[in-house]
């Protein structure tokens, strides 16, 4: 079943990376070096980028979804201005031919395209540190006329090159404030898309992004988005992993009526809230709104609150069976599909795997 469920997802994510017809060779880094693109050239370099398999032959721990486009940037030696003006030209042709549609025949292979553009630009944007990127991001998220999958990329993206502070206030917007996320697949998404930030992030970001998920959970009224986001701040935090706030999250969730297709998530989050119960200690977190809009993370960590980040190695598993094992063929599936179908491949797999958290 594993080996089917597995050739599905390759299939799927490969369906997402087909090459354009007649499409040139993408270049290697010391071609990208010697043509010194201009922005046509280097336009087309990109959206061939985003077209083909990226080879990962092994993932080191500095390896992240971004990689291959911080990788383009430096070969091709150009600043994060310029790149952000390159992709944003990207995007706002591939958006033009997207809305054309109506007006005019297209051909469906065009506007697969077109849509892969967009996304792959929004995408490594993610590789530019400048504020117009990080401006475009943040506002390309808020636009409720943009579809759910854009929006959530674009988050990812910014989450990236965000610091803590800027990390922590687009996670209550988007899970918390009267402007977040309608859409329940969508705030599941979130969290999926924070716990990738979280793991290249710097301790300063992993706590403010910890707490700022602790406090969109405590706001969570859908019970299989919570089941999910609890998963991914689990395998985050810990500390939140073992609190009391966290057997109240669980207890409240529990005490609300389920419908009759979420028998799966009630009996998920009834062995979650078992195993809380058999702990003899449990930490305290935070879960206010107001104390997290006060608290300042642009300060550096004390030693004490970096090793609390830490997962300490004698520490009882507080998740379930289940949990565990869909968090373990998350990632393995995560880093194989890298290998295979690189960076657009990475992102249909998350989608891939979104669907399937939100399904139970």
């Amino acid at each position: 079943m594993k080996r089917i469920l597995f050739r599905i997802v390759l299939l799927f994510a490969a369906s997402c990376v087909t090459p354009l017809d007649g499409a040139e060779p993408v270049l290697g880094q010391t071609a990208r070096q010697e043509s010194a693109p201009d922005d046509e050239n280097l336009k087309s370099m990109l959206r061939r980028e985003f077209m083909v398999d990226h080879d990962v032959d092994v993932v080191t721990e500095d390896w992240s979804i971004w990689s291959e486009g911080v990788r383009f940037k430096k070969d091709t030696n150009i600043s994060d201005e310029r790149f952000h003006a390159v992709l944003i030209d990207i995007y706002r042709e591939a958006e033009a031919t997207i809305q054309a549609r109506n007006q005019e025949s297209q051909d469906m292979q065009v506007l697969k395209n077109a849509e892969r553009w967009m996304r792959g630009a929004v995408f490594w944007l993610g590789a530019c540190e400048d504020v117009a990127s990080k401006t475009f991001l943040l506002d390309l998220a808020s636009d409720t006329s943009k579809g759910g999958t854009l929006r959530v990329i674009a988050i990812s993206s910014y989450l990236h090159v965000a610091d803590a502070e800027e990390a922590k206030g687009a996670l209550l917007r988007f899970l918390v404030s009267p402007d977040r996320m309608t859409s329940d697949m969508d705030r599941s998404g979130v969290y999926a898309v924070a716990n990738t930030a979280w793991k290249e992030s710097s301790p300063e970001k992993k706590l403010a992004i910890c707490e700022a998920l602790q406090v969109g959970l405590s706001h969570e009224t859908t019970h299989w988005v919570f089941r999910s986001g609890d998963g991914w701040l689990c395998e985050m935090s810990p500390t939140y992993a073992k609190s009391k706030e966290r057997l109240s999250l669980l207890e409240r969730a529990l005490a609300q009526p389920f419908p009759e297709r979420r028998e799966r998530t009630k009996r998920e989050l009834e062995s979650r809230l078992e195993a809380m119960r058999k702990l003899k200690v449990l930490s305290s977190i935070n879960t206010n709104l107001s104390a997290l809009k006060e608290r300042d993370f642009s300060q550096p960590l004390p030693e004490e609150g970096r090793i609390a980040l830490e997962t300490p190695p004698d520490a009882p598993d507080t998740t379930d069976a289940a949990q565990e094992k869909s968090t373990e063929t998350g990632r393995k599936s995560f880093y194989a599909l890298a290998a295979i179908a690189g960076l657009l491949g990475v992102l249909a797999l998350w989608f891939g795997l979104r669907r399937k958290r939100g399904s139970a």
